[in-house]
Protein backbone atom coordinates (compact mmCIF):
# COMPACT_ATOMS: atom_id res chain seq x y z
CA UNK A 1 0.00 0.00 0.00
CA UNK A 2 1.91 3.22 -1.00
CA UNK A 3 2.18 5.90 1.97
CA UNK A 4 -0.04 8.89 2.22
CA UNK A 5 2.72 11.93 1.81
CA UNK A 6 2.30 14.04 4.58
CA UNK A 7 0.61 17.61 4.76
CA UNK A 8 2.66 19.86 6.82
CA UNK A 9 1.48 21.76 9.72
CA UNK A 10 1.99 25.21 8.18
CA UNK A 11 -0.25 24.05 4.97
CA UNK A 12 -3.44 22.67 7.39
CA UNK A 13 -3.22 26.23 9.23
CA UNK A 14 -3.07 27.64 6.33
CA UNK A 15 -6.47 25.86 4.80
CA UNK A 16 -7.94 26.41 7.54
CA UNK A 17 -7.68 30.01 8.02
CA UNK A 18 -8.85 30.60 4.48
CA UNK A 19 -12.09 28.38 5.00
CA UNK A 20 -12.61 30.42 8.57
CA UNK A 21 -11.43 33.60 6.84
CA UNK A 22 -14.32 32.68 3.48
CA UNK A 23 -17.21 30.60 6.33
CA UNK A 24 -17.18 33.81 9.36
CA UNK A 25 -16.82 30.09 11.45
CA UNK A 26 -14.74 27.99 12.65
CA UNK A 27 -13.64 25.01 9.87
CA UNK A 28 -15.02 21.68 10.28
CA UNK A 29 -12.38 18.66 9.51
CA UNK A 30 -13.87 17.12 6.53
CA UNK A 31 -13.77 20.60 5.06
CA UNK A 32 -10.21 20.53 5.19
CA UNK A 33 -10.33 17.02 4.10
CA UNK A 34 -11.88 17.88 0.46
CA UNK A 35 -9.80 20.74 0.30
CA UNK A 36 -6.77 18.83 0.66
CA UNK A 37 -8.02 16.49 -2.09
CA UNK A 38 -9.14 18.46 -4.54
CA UNK A 39 -5.74 20.36 -4.64
CA UNK A 40 -2.91 17.97 -3.32
CA UNK A 41 -5.21 14.63 -4.51
CA UNK A 42 -4.08 12.98 -1.22
CA UNK A 43 -7.03 11.53 0.74
CA UNK A 44 -6.34 12.55 4.31
CA UNK A 45 -9.04 10.88 6.79
CA UNK A 46 -11.13 13.47 9.33
CA UNK A 47 -9.89 11.82 12.59
CA UNK A 48 -6.13 12.46 11.78
CA UNK A 49 -7.30 16.19 10.93
CA UNK A 50 -8.60 16.49 13.93
CA UNK A 51 -5.71 14.71 15.77
CA UNK A 52 -3.12 16.61 14.05
CA UNK A 53 -4.47 19.99 15.20
CA UNK A 54 -4.73 18.82 18.23
CA UNK A 55 -1.06 17.68 18.61
CA UNK A 56 -0.63 21.92 17.78
CA UNK A 57 -2.32 22.40 20.54
CA UNK A 58 -5.28 24.17 18.44
CA UNK A 59 -7.78 21.95 18.39
CA UNK A 60 -10.85 22.72 15.43
CA UNK A 61 -13.87 22.96 17.19
CA UNK A 62 -16.99 20.98 16.75
CA UNK A 63 -19.98 21.38 14.75
CA UNK A 64 -21.39 23.12 17.45
CA UNK A 65 -18.99 25.55 19.12
CA UNK A 66 -18.57 25.91 22.90
CA UNK A 67 -20.21 28.61 24.84
CA UNK A 68 -16.77 31.83 25.30
CA UNK A 69 -14.53 30.73 28.48
CA UNK A 70 -13.65 33.62 30.10
CA UNK A 71 -9.90 33.19 28.37
CA UNK A 72 -11.31 33.16 25.43
CA UNK A 73 -13.19 36.78 26.53
CA UNK A 74 -10.41 38.53 27.19
CA UNK A 75 -8.21 36.63 24.96
CA UNK A 76 -6.70 39.06 21.90
CA UNK A 77 -7.56 37.05 18.62
CA UNK A 78 -4.34 38.82 17.50
CA UNK A 79 -1.32 39.11 19.48
CA UNK A 80 -0.84 37.30 22.83
CA UNK A 81 0.20 40.21 25.04
CA UNK A 82 1.78 38.74 28.80
CA UNK A 83 -0.33 39.71 31.60
CA UNK A 84 0.38 42.98 32.94
CA UNK A 85 -0.54 44.25 36.44
CA UNK A 86 -3.24 47.01 36.81
CA UNK A 87 -1.96 50.70 37.95
CA UNK A 88 -2.66 51.22 41.72
CA UNK A 89 -1.90 54.09 43.26
CA UNK A 90 -3.10 56.88 46.30
CA UNK A 91 -4.67 60.21 45.51
CA UNK A 92 -1.68 62.92 46.65
CA UNK A 93 -2.85 65.86 49.32
CA UNK A 94 -4.58 68.65 47.49
CA UNK A 95 -4.22 72.05 48.15
CA UNK A 96 -7.38 73.79 48.19
CA UNK A 97 -8.17 77.60 46.91
CA UNK A 98 -10.65 78.37 49.98
CA UNK A 99 -12.28 81.96 49.45
CA UNK A 100 -10.97 83.80 52.63
CA UNK A 101 -14.85 84.45 53.81
CA UNK A 102 -15.00 80.69 53.94
CA UNK A 103 -11.97 79.76 55.96
CA UNK A 104 -13.48 80.46 59.28
CA UNK A 105 -15.73 77.12 58.78
CA UNK A 106 -12.22 74.83 58.59
CA UNK A 107 -12.54 73.21 62.13
CA UNK A 108 -9.66 74.24 64.55
CA UNK A 109 -7.26 71.88 65.79
CA UNK A 110 -8.42 72.11 69.60
CA UNK A 111 -11.16 69.69 68.30
CA UNK A 112 -9.30 67.37 67.96
CA UNK A 113 -6.42 67.19 70.60
CA UNK A 114 -7.51 64.02 72.45
CA UNK A 115 -8.76 62.42 68.50
CA UNK A 116 -7.89 58.79 67.79
CA UNK A 117 -7.06 58.09 64.34
CA UNK A 118 -8.11 54.60 63.05
CA UNK A 119 -7.93 52.50 60.07
CA UNK A 120 -11.55 53.87 59.28
CA UNK A 121 -10.33 57.62 59.27
CA UNK A 122 -7.99 56.81 56.13
CA UNK A 123 -10.62 55.16 54.78
CA UNK A 124 -13.09 57.77 54.35
CA UNK A 125 -10.28 60.24 53.39
CA UNK A 126 -10.03 58.01 50.32
CA UNK A 127 -13.42 58.53 49.48
CA UNK A 128 -13.83 61.78 49.66
CA UNK A 129 -10.73 62.00 47.44
CA UNK A 130 -11.71 60.03 45.22
CA UNK A 131 -14.89 61.72 44.63
CA UNK A 132 -17.60 59.72 45.80
CA UNK A 133 -19.64 60.27 48.77
CA UNK A 134 -19.54 58.23 51.15
CA UNK A 135 -22.44 57.28 54.15
CA UNK A 136 -21.04 56.42 57.11
CA UNK A 137 -23.52 53.98 59.58
CA UNK A 138 -22.88 52.17 62.41
CA UNK A 139 -23.97 52.41 66.39
CA UNK A 140 -24.33 55.88 68.14
CA UNK A 141 -20.82 57.02 69.53
CA UNK A 142 -18.27 54.79 67.08
CA UNK A 143 -16.89 58.39 66.04
CA UNK A 144 -19.13 58.67 62.46
CA UNK A 145 -19.72 62.19 62.55
CA UNK A 146 -16.45 63.54 64.13
CA UNK A 147 -14.67 61.16 61.16
CA UNK A 148 -15.95 63.34 58.44
CA UNK A 149 -15.27 67.16 60.89
CA UNK A 150 -11.69 65.00 61.06
CA UNK A 151 -11.29 65.09 57.61
CA UNK A 152 -12.10 68.26 56.98
CA UNK A 153 -9.46 69.81 59.59
CA UNK A 154 -7.01 67.55 58.19
CA UNK A 155 -7.10 69.09 54.77
CA UNK A 156 -7.99 72.47 55.87
CA UNK A 157 -11.57 72.55 54.22
CA UNK A 158 -14.56 74.32 55.85
CA UNK A 159 -17.36 71.50 57.27
CA UNK A 160 -20.58 72.13 57.40
CA UNK A 161 -22.91 69.82 59.20
CA UNK A 162 -26.95 69.48 58.75
CA UNK A 163 -29.15 67.46 61.32
CA UNK A 164 -31.81 65.92 59.45
CA UNK A 165 -35.12 65.03 60.47
CA UNK A 166 -38.11 63.82 58.90
CA UNK A 167 -39.91 67.19 57.19
CA UNK A 168 -36.21 67.61 56.45
CA UNK A 169 -35.48 69.18 52.95
CA UNK A 170 -32.87 70.03 50.89
CA UNK A 171 -34.35 72.27 48.97
CA UNK A 172 -34.71 74.77 51.65
CA UNK A 173 -31.20 75.36 52.32
CA UNK A 174 -30.68 76.47 49.18
CA UNK A 175 -32.89 79.71 51.04
CA UNK A 176 -36.82 80.97 51.34
CA UNK A 177 -38.69 83.82 50.55
CA UNK A 178 -39.24 86.70 52.35
CA UNK A 179 -41.29 89.83 52.85
CA UNK A 180 -39.10 92.26 51.86
CA UNK A 181 -40.53 96.57 51.80
CA UNK A 182 -43.83 94.63 50.72
CA UNK A 183 -41.92 92.40 48.23
CA UNK A 184 -41.34 88.93 48.19
CA UNK A 185 -37.58 88.59 48.12
CA UNK A 186 -35.94 84.81 47.84
CA UNK A 187 -32.46 84.93 50.54
CA UNK A 188 -30.43 82.38 49.98
CA UNK A 189 -28.98 80.63 52.98
CA UNK A 190 -25.46 79.95 53.75
CA UNK A 191 -25.76 76.27 51.91
CA UNK A 192 -25.32 78.21 48.67
CA UNK A 193 -21.74 79.37 49.72
CA UNK A 194 -20.89 76.43 50.92
CA UNK A 195 -21.94 74.06 47.67
CA UNK A 196 -20.01 76.70 45.65
CA UNK A 197 -16.75 76.84 47.51
CA UNK A 198 -14.34 73.89 48.29
CA UNK A 199 -15.88 72.12 51.56
CA UNK A 200 -16.94 69.16 53.43
CA UNK A 201 -20.76 69.17 53.90
CA UNK A 202 -22.10 66.34 55.62
CA UNK A 203 -25.73 65.38 56.38
CA UNK A 204 -26.45 62.97 59.42
CA UNK A 205 -29.17 60.79 60.39
CA UNK A 206 -29.82 60.92 56.65
CA UNK A 207 -32.21 57.81 56.93
CA UNK A 208 -34.25 60.31 59.33
CA UNK A 209 -35.72 61.82 55.99
CA UNK A 210 -38.73 60.99 54.50
CA UNK A 211 -38.09 58.99 51.08
CA UNK A 212 -40.45 61.32 49.90
CA UNK A 213 -37.40 64.11 50.58
CA UNK A 214 -34.27 61.94 48.88
CA UNK A 215 -35.17 62.63 45.76
CA UNK A 216 -33.37 66.40 45.72
CA UNK A 217 -30.16 64.53 46.99
CA UNK A 218 -30.46 61.91 44.07
CA UNK A 219 -30.15 64.27 41.96
CA UNK A 220 -27.91 66.71 43.26
CA UNK A 221 -25.42 63.65 43.25
CA UNK A 222 -26.36 62.62 40.26
CA UNK A 223 -26.30 65.65 38.46
CA UNK A 224 -23.85 68.04 40.71
CA UNK A 225 -26.77 70.50 40.22
CA UNK A 226 -30.18 71.36 41.16
CA UNK A 227 -32.98 73.85 40.11
CA UNK A 228 -34.67 75.75 42.58
CA UNK A 229 -37.63 77.24 41.06
CA UNK A 230 -38.06 79.97 43.95
CA UNK A 231 -34.17 81.26 43.93
CA UNK A 232 -33.79 85.03 42.14
CA UNK A 233 -36.89 85.90 43.25
CA UNK A 234 -39.22 83.52 41.63
CA UNK A 235 -37.37 83.48 38.40
CA UNK A 236 -35.53 79.97 39.17
CA UNK A 237 -32.09 79.43 39.16
CA UNK A 238 -29.60 76.13 38.78
CA UNK A 239 -27.28 76.26 41.31
CA UNK A 240 -24.28 74.56 40.31
CA UNK A 241 -21.93 71.90 43.04
CA UNK A 242 -18.22 73.23 43.28
CA UNK A 243 -15.88 70.57 41.72
CA UNK A 244 -13.80 70.39 45.20
CA UNK A 245 -17.60 70.43 47.35
CA UNK A 246 -17.57 67.19 49.15
CA UNK A 247 -20.96 65.57 50.45
CA UNK A 248 -20.97 62.75 52.93
CA UNK A 249 -23.98 61.16 54.96
CA UNK A 250 -24.23 59.45 58.56
CA UNK A 251 -26.92 57.29 59.71
CA UNK A 252 -27.69 54.85 62.96
CA UNK A 253 -28.88 51.50 60.79
CA UNK A 254 -32.45 50.59 62.27
CA UNK A 255 -32.14 47.26 64.49
CA UNK A 256 -34.04 47.07 68.15
CA UNK A 257 -32.00 50.03 70.09
CA UNK A 258 -32.48 52.93 66.83
CA UNK A 259 -35.85 52.21 65.29
CA UNK A 260 -35.69 56.04 64.39
CA UNK A 261 -35.89 57.18 60.51
CA UNK A 262 -36.75 54.42 56.97
CA UNK A 263 -34.53 52.95 54.77
CA UNK A 264 -33.39 54.22 52.11
CA UNK A 265 -34.75 54.06 48.50
CA UNK A 266 -31.81 52.68 45.93
CA UNK A 267 -31.99 55.69 43.74
CA UNK A 268 -30.50 57.76 47.07
CA UNK A 269 -27.97 54.40 48.11
CA UNK A 270 -26.95 53.61 44.67
CA UNK A 271 -25.06 57.34 44.06
CA UNK A 272 -22.98 56.45 47.78
CA UNK A 273 -20.11 54.77 48.97
CA UNK A 274 -20.31 52.86 52.56
CA UNK A 275 -18.05 52.90 55.22
CA UNK A 276 -19.28 50.52 58.67
CA UNK A 277 -17.70 52.25 62.01
CA UNK A 278 -16.82 49.45 64.22
CA UNK A 279 -16.85 49.91 67.59
CA UNK A 280 -13.87 50.79 69.90
CA UNK A 281 -11.40 48.01 70.76
CA UNK A 282 -10.48 47.90 74.01
CA UNK A 283 -6.88 48.97 73.22
CA UNK A 284 -8.72 52.44 71.70
CA UNK A 285 -10.78 52.87 74.19
CA UNK A 286 -7.67 53.01 76.84
CA UNK A 287 -5.83 55.34 74.76
CA UNK A 288 -8.69 57.42 74.25
CA UNK A 289 -9.06 58.00 78.00
CA UNK A 290 -5.39 58.98 78.65
CA UNK A 291 -5.34 61.38 76.01
CA UNK A 292 -8.20 62.91 77.29
CA UNK A 293 -7.77 62.91 80.90
CA UNK A 294 -3.96 63.09 80.76
CA UNK A 295 -3.68 63.43 84.88
CA UNK A 296 -5.33 60.06 85.27
CA UNK A 297 -3.43 57.16 86.52
CA UNK A 298 -2.69 53.92 84.28
CA UNK A 299 -4.70 51.87 87.23
CA UNK A 300 -7.59 54.01 87.00
CA UNK A 301 -7.55 54.10 83.16
CA UNK A 302 -7.93 50.28 83.07
CA UNK A 303 -10.04 50.21 85.80
CA UNK A 304 -12.52 52.50 84.20
CA UNK A 305 -12.04 50.56 80.55
CA UNK A 306 -12.75 47.37 82.40
CA UNK A 307 -15.79 48.66 83.80
CA UNK A 308 -17.53 49.82 80.40
CA UNK A 309 -16.65 46.68 78.58
CA UNK A 310 -18.42 44.66 81.61
CA UNK A 311 -21.42 47.45 80.93
CA UNK A 312 -21.15 46.38 77.01
CA UNK A 313 -21.22 42.54 77.53
CA UNK A 314 -24.07 42.90 80.19
CA UNK A 315 -26.13 44.92 77.68
CA UNK A 316 -26.07 42.66 74.63
CA UNK A 317 -25.97 39.54 77.23
CA UNK A 318 -29.56 40.57 78.59
CA UNK A 319 -31.04 42.38 75.55
CA UNK A 320 -31.31 45.47 77.09
CA UNK A 321 -32.87 48.04 74.38
CA UNK A 322 -29.46 50.85 74.65
CA UNK A 323 -26.41 51.61 73.11
CA UNK A 324 -23.87 53.52 75.61
CA UNK A 325 -20.63 54.93 73.94
CA UNK A 326 -17.22 56.30 75.02
CA UNK A 327 -19.37 59.27 75.26
CA UNK A 328 -21.07 58.14 78.06
CA UNK A 329 -17.41 56.53 79.71
CA UNK A 330 -16.43 60.30 79.58
CA UNK A 331 -18.80 61.60 81.19
CA UNK A 332 -18.78 59.63 84.35
CA UNK A 333 -14.68 60.36 84.34
CA UNK A 334 -15.31 63.97 84.31
CA UNK A 335 -17.77 63.92 86.67
CA UNK A 336 -15.77 62.13 88.93
CA UNK A 337 -12.25 64.03 88.52
CA UNK A 338 -14.04 66.84 89.20
CA UNK A 339 -14.95 66.10 92.68
CA UNK A 340 -18.63 63.57 92.77
CA UNK A 341 -18.81 60.44 94.56
CA UNK A 342 -18.36 57.56 92.15
CA UNK A 343 -21.11 56.02 92.30
CA UNK A 344 -23.18 59.07 91.92
CA UNK A 345 -20.87 60.03 88.72
CA UNK A 346 -21.72 56.26 87.43
CA UNK A 347 -25.05 57.24 87.76
CA UNK A 348 -25.52 60.14 86.22
CA UNK A 349 -23.06 59.80 83.73
CA UNK A 350 -24.27 56.41 82.28
CA UNK A 351 -26.78 54.32 84.36
CA UNK A 352 -29.46 56.78 84.10
CA UNK A 353 -29.77 56.39 80.83
CA UNK A 354 -32.15 53.14 82.00
CA UNK A 355 -34.17 55.11 83.65
CA UNK A 356 -35.13 57.22 80.00
CA UNK A 357 -36.00 54.03 78.61
CA UNK A 358 -38.12 52.34 81.21
CA UNK A 359 -35.23 49.84 82.13
CA UNK A 360 -34.47 51.18 85.66
CA UNK A 361 -34.59 47.71 87.10
CA UNK A 362 -31.31 47.09 84.84
CA UNK A 363 -29.43 49.99 87.11
CA UNK A 364 -28.34 47.88 89.66
CA UNK A 365 -26.66 45.24 87.26
CA UNK A 366 -23.95 48.03 86.47
CA UNK A 367 -23.69 48.70 89.76
CA UNK A 368 -23.00 45.22 90.68
CA UNK A 369 -20.19 44.71 87.65
CA UNK A 370 -19.03 48.18 89.49
CA UNK A 371 -18.36 46.32 92.45
CA UNK A 372 -16.84 43.52 90.54
CA UNK A 373 -14.05 45.71 88.96
CA UNK A 374 -13.43 48.07 92.49
CA UNK A 375 -12.92 45.87 95.05
CA UNK A 376 -15.34 47.66 97.80
CA UNK A 377 -18.81 49.24 97.73
CA UNK A 378 -18.42 52.79 95.60
CA UNK A 379 -20.29 54.94 98.16
CA UNK A 380 -18.99 57.51 100.44
CA UNK A 381 -16.42 59.16 97.86
CA UNK A 382 -14.14 55.57 97.88
CA UNK A 383 -12.04 56.07 95.23
CA UNK A 384 -11.30 52.63 92.42
CA UNK A 385 -8.07 50.74 92.62
CA UNK A 386 -6.88 48.35 90.66
CA UNK A 387 -8.31 44.55 91.28
CA UNK A 388 -5.41 42.21 92.20
CA UNK A 389 -5.80 40.31 88.57
CA UNK A 390 -6.12 42.03 85.50
CA UNK A 391 -6.85 40.45 82.00
CA UNK A 392 -3.88 39.83 79.89
CA UNK A 393 -5.16 42.34 77.29
CA UNK A 394 -5.12 45.07 79.96
CA UNK A 395 -2.12 44.23 81.14
CA UNK A 396 -0.24 44.85 77.58
CA UNK A 397 -1.96 47.78 77.45
CA UNK A 398 -0.54 49.11 80.70
CA UNK A 399 3.11 48.33 79.72
CA UNK A 400 1.96 50.43 76.58
CA UNK A 401 0.92 52.98 78.64
CA UNK A 402 4.18 53.35 80.50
Amino acid sequence: MPRIPRVEDDVLKKIRKDIEDIEKRSARAHEISAVIKNTMQIDLHESTIRGRFIEMGIPLRGGQEPPPTLNDVFKDPVIEKPAEKSERKSPSKRQYNVPDEMKKYIPLKEMFVNYIERPVDKRLALHYNLGKYPLTQGKQGTGKTFSHAYYAFQEQLPFFLFSCHEEFRLMHLYGDKTIEGGNVKFIEGSFVKASQSPSVILFDEINAVGNEGTWDFHALLQNKELFVKDADNGRGRTYVLHPDCKIGFAQNPRSVKYIGGSIKPSNFLGRCTFLTYPEFTKREIMSAIKKKFAKMSKDDVISFTKFYFACLENIDKNDIPVDISIRQLNNVIDLWLNGMDLKEAIEDGMTSILDAISQSASKESFFRLAQGVWESLITNGQQPVKTEEEEVQFSMMDLLLR
